[in-house]
C-alpha cells in the first residue's frame, strides 16, 4: 500500500470528523503516540477551505493541542526520569545531544523532527520549568503546523504531491535548515561569550 492510498484513506475518514479529528492527530502527536501526524495534517490541509487567517488560527490552537498533550511525556519524563531512560535509550541519547547542544531551545528547535518527541521526556527530566516548557514548545510547533496545513492547501493533500515537492526542492529546503541552525550556533555562541566577558 503507498503512501497516497493512505492518505486518501484518511481524508475519507477525517472529512467525517470535522477539525476534531485535526486536533485529535495532532494531540496524538503531542503525546508522543507513533502517529503519522504530518500526513494527517497534510491530508487536512487538503481538506479545509481556510483563508490565510483562519488557516494561522486554526495552525495556533493545533499548536496548543499539540503542547498540552506534550505534557503527558513532559511529566512521565519528570516522575520517572532513570527508569525511563533505561527504557527508550536510543531516542534520549539522540535528544539528549540535541538537548546538550542547544539547551532549552531545543525544545522549540526539535518540535517538528523526530527527536521533538524525545525533547519532552528530555525536559521533563532536565526539570525545565512548565511556562517556560510550553511556550517553547508552541514556539517550536505552530510554524510547523502553519506550513503542512498551507502545503495541504495548496497541494490539495496530495502526499505525492508534497513529497515530489519535497525532493524537488531538497537542496533548498536542507539549505534553509542549515543556515538557521548556523544563525543560531552563532547567536548562541555569541550569547555565551558576552556573558562570559561580563
Amino acid at each position: 500500500m503507498d503512501i497516497q492510498s493512505i492518505v486518501d484513506q484518511i481524508l475519507m475518514f477525517l472529512k467525517d470528523l470535522g477539525l476534531i479529528g485535526l486536533f485529535v492527530s495532532i494531540f496524538l502527536e503531542g503525546a508522543s503516540v507513533p502517529f503519522p501526524g504530518i500526513i494527517a495534517v497534510l491530508a487536512y490541509g487538503g481538506l479545509l477551505d481556510f483563508s490565510v487567517q483562519k488557516m494561522a488560527g486554526t495552525a495556533a490552537a493545533m499548536a496548543v493541542v499539540y503542547s498540552l498533550a506534550s505534557l503527558i511525556p513532559y511529566f512521565i519524563g519528570n516522575k520517572l526520569e532513570h527508569r525511563l531512560w533505561n527504557k527508550i535509550r536510543k531516542g534520549l541519547s539522540k535528544a539528549s545531544r540535541f538537548f546538550n547542544r542547544y539547551g532549552i531551545w531545543s525544545i522549540a528547535l526539535s518540535r517538528p523532527f523526530g527527536v521533538g518527541n524525545y525533547i519532552s521526556y528530555l525536559a521533563g527530566i532536565s526539570n525545565v520549568g512548565l511556562v517556560k516548557y510550553l511556550l517553547l514548545t508552541f514556539t517550536g510547533i505552530f510554524p510547523w503546523c502553519f506550513i503542512i496545513l498551507y502545503l495541504g492547501d495548496y497541494l490539495n493533500g496530495n502526499y505525492d504531491r508534497f513529497s515530489a515537492l519535497f525532493n524537488e526542492y531538497k537542496f533548498e529546503f536542507y539549505g534553509i535548515g542549515l543556515l538557521l541552525a548556523i544563525l543560531f550556533t552563532a547567536y548562541s555562541i555569541w550569547k555565551r561569550r558576552k556573558k562570559d566577558r561580563t
